[in-house]
């Protein structure tokens, strides 16, 4: 990364930031290399931040597409809507939507000069990006939703006990305090065995800038965002949202994921006439920090996908 990928990506990267009406700014990312064809948009995930994606970035810049990444808000360097510099907070999950397409409209646009669009959304970014393809059918030309999060893994705890109790503390004024088993970030814990990926190697190589960089230290969620969260991936999974979807979609889920449940992977599948599912060995929640030869399979699927 640090010989090849991040000199190469630091020649051709433009960042910048977005007004977003009264409540800040998003922080985004543009990677133009000077034979791309075709330009993708990634949606990051749950705590995550531009710098994650690098690897990510390398590979599609490499086989021939602009790159487009703004950080969700809340996240990295974007606007936040909490004090606290590590929670996860958001007043409508519809807002992110909305972030993604102010982006999409202002930066991505003019700056690919009319180019086929393409998405690339992971995790709670795959939440978004689906709400999006729902919202807006025809922006992309295909998606690839990577372990997206449209049913919140929540233990034996069910998911409409937790959104009444959501909506409850929202009532009293304490959408903005962490949820239950959520927690403000500590290093310390940040163990490999516990990680989301699968790859040491990986995992250590974000783990030390996370650890070094408190704007990357998002940790934990509010009431408000596990509310909303829980919302949004009951609506995004509905029949009727589901068939709003024009646009090829190929969705990826893990063998080995701990974060989100396969049901509402499978379900939105199931809704959604234009997606198709392929499932990842070797990997966890964070399929794109998977071993080599499980990597080996998945670029070779999506650029496969998006090349038909």
């Amino acid at each position: 990364m640090d010989r090849k990928a991040v000199p190469f990506l630091s020649s051709i990267v433009k960042t910048g930031y977005i007004n977003r009406e009264k409540s800040g700014r998003l922080y985004y990312e543009a990677y133009r290399p000077a034979c791309a064809d075709r330009a993708v948009v990634i949606s990051h995930g749950f705590s995550e931040s531009a710098e994650k994606y690098k690897e990510v970035i390398y590979y599609f810049t490499k086989a021939g597409y602009q790159v487009y990444l703004a950080e969700h808000r809340g996240h990295g360097r974007s606007l936040r809507e909490t004090s606290h510099p590590n929670m996860i907070h958001v007043n409508r999950f519809s807002d992110y939507v909305r972030d993604l397409h102010i982006f999409i409209k202002k930066v991505v646009k003019p700056a690919s000069g009319g180019l086929p669009l393409y998405l690339f959304a992971h995790s709670m970014g795959g939440a978004i990006g689906a709400f999006y393809l729902e919202a807006y059918p025809n922006t992309f030309k295909k998606a690839i939703l990577t372990a997206p999060m449209l049913s919140i893994n929540l233990g034996t705890l069910p998911s409409p006990f937790a959104r009444a109790f959501g909506r409850i503390m929202i009532r009293r004024g304490r959408g903005g305090v962490y949820a239950p088993g959520q927690h403000p970030y500590d290093g310390s814990r940040d163990r490999f065995e516990n990680s989301c990926s699968a790859c040491l190697e990986r995992f250590l190589y974000y783990h030390k800038k996370k650890k070094s960089t408190p704007l990357y230290q998002t940790c934990g969620s509010s009431y408000s965002w596990a509310y909303q969260s829980l919302n949004a991936c009951q609506s995004i999974t509905r029949k009727k949202n589901c068939r709003k979807i024009t646009a090829p979609v190929l969705v990826f889920y893990s063998f080995n994921d701990r974060m989100v449940r396969a049901k509402g992977i499978y379900l939105f599948v199931k809704n959604t006439p234009s997606a198709q599912l392929i499932g990842i060995a070797g990997s966890r929640h964070e399929i794109y920090n998977s071993s080599a030869w499980a990597l080996e399979a998945y670029y070779r699927k999506i650029f496969e996908f998006l090349k038909s």
